[in-house]
């Protein structure tokens, strides 16, 4: 049996590999580049909205012990199936799984310029898929062996971009604006939605490894994981935040996905392409492996009554995803960002009455997440 130091870094790290992808590596350099010089107002925006905001989703299914269902029953049982089909669907094939492939391609196409998106995409999902069917202990590689090396790639990134980084420019936004700007974009990051099932997979992993516990060291060591990838994440924002600032002028006309690339490669040069792209394509990998089997756990599942098989569906979700990603970054990202205007709202209110109710055992889920919910569409239609 692992220690439980050594659980809780495991666990940790995981949880900060399996949120660190595609939409980590690109809104953040979005932010500071539209900020610059107001970018540490920016910043504490994005950490609210893409740190706090999803922390308090794993709080509140840690309290309910990773039970995903007992907490959306709250809603009733057709609301709460659906709810969760659109949210897998939006984190899944339809949204920041194909995303993961072209942020992936992004770092992969400055080694490789010659290759394209249909081919690359293609090969990825091949290999994922071959990944997943061949290690069940997939958290275990996640958190042990991917999660340092990306790390460790990450840190060499942001440490060379800082050292040899331009004087910061002045903005013409006001301290509020760029502000805004952060919270904003810090709802693209998705990682309120991946809070109510990534949650589920550590919860389930400490338990396997903690055989015969109680429950409630569980659920204090699932906490502690959390913090650290809660941690690790608002550290990683704050070095991207500053990277977009200080290298605004050389991002100009750079696409979202290549972004990171172009900055690593103008500080690090041609040698470090390797590293460049090693990151990039783990930092996509590991969130895209846990978005394609939870989804295809619950197109298995949920969806077919087990009449399709789960080796099935990994191929399917996976060829969905790849058909997904032919329509380009930018497409994807208006589709998402208009499903999330409507949806963040609703699942902040949510988990915040999900907390609230086992902390204080004061039931306002339902009015909630309803009410929020019906508020937020009648705004989107009166725009």
């Amino acid at each position: 049996m692992q220690s439980r130091l050594n659980l809780t870094i495991t666990s940790g790290f995981a949880m900060f590999a399996m949120f660190f992808g595609s939409g980590n590596l690109v809104f953040p350099l979005a932010i500071g580049t539209e900020t610059t010089g107001q970018a540490i107002y920016s910043m504490i925006g994005l950490i609210i909205t893409g740190v706090f905001v999803p922390f308090f989703g794993l709080l509140a299914m840690i309290l309910f012990k990773g039970n995903r269902e007992a907490a959306f029953s709250y809603i009733g049982k057709w609301p709460a199936f659906f709810l969760s089909f659109a949210m897998l669907s939006l984190m899944g094939p339809f949204g920041v799984a194909a995303r993961c492939i072209i942020v992936a391609y992004g770092g992969i196409a400055q080694l490789m310029p010659n290759i394209s998106l249909e081919v690359f995409g293609l090969v990825w999902s091949i290999i994922t898929g071959l990944i997943i069917l061949s290690h069940s202990g997939w958290i275990n590689v996640i958190g042990r062996y991917l999660t340092p090396i990306l790390l460790l790639s990450i840190a060499l990134i942001i440490t060379a971009g800082l050292w040899y980084a331009p004087s910061l420019q002045v903005s013409s936004l006001s301290s509020t604006q760029s502000f805004e700007i952060g919270l904003e974009q810090g709802y693209q990051t998705m990682d309120l939605l991946a809070a109510f099932f990534f949650s589920v997979t550590v919860v389930s992993y400490l338990q396997q490894s903690l055989d015969g516990q109680p429950m409630a060291k569980i659920l204090k060591l699932s906490l502690r994981a959390s913090i650290v990838g809660a941690s690790l994440l608002a550290a990683v924002y704050v070095g991207f935040v500053l990277l977009g600032a200080l290298y605004c002028d050389i991002l100009i006309g750079v696409a979202p996905e290549q972004r990171l690339a172009v900055i690593a490669y103008h500080t690090l040069g041609g040698t470090a392409q390797g590293i460049i792209a090693t990151s990039i394509a783990l930092a996509c990998l590991t969130t895209f492996i846990v978005l394609i089997v939870l989804f295809s756990q619950f197109l298995s599942k949920e969806i077919s009554q087990n009449r399709i098989p789960y080796t099935w569906s990994i191929w399917i979700t996976l060829g969905i995803s790849y058909g997904i990603s032919l329509l380009g970054f930018h497409t994807l990202a208006a589709w998402i960002a208009y499903a999330l205007e409507i949806a963040y709202p609703a699942l902040i209110a949510f988990s915040m009455a999900l907390i609230t109710y086992k902390l204080f055992r004061f039931n306002l889920i339902t009015l909630a997440f309803w009410g929020t919910l019906s508020v937020t569409i009648i705004l989107q239609l009166v725009k």
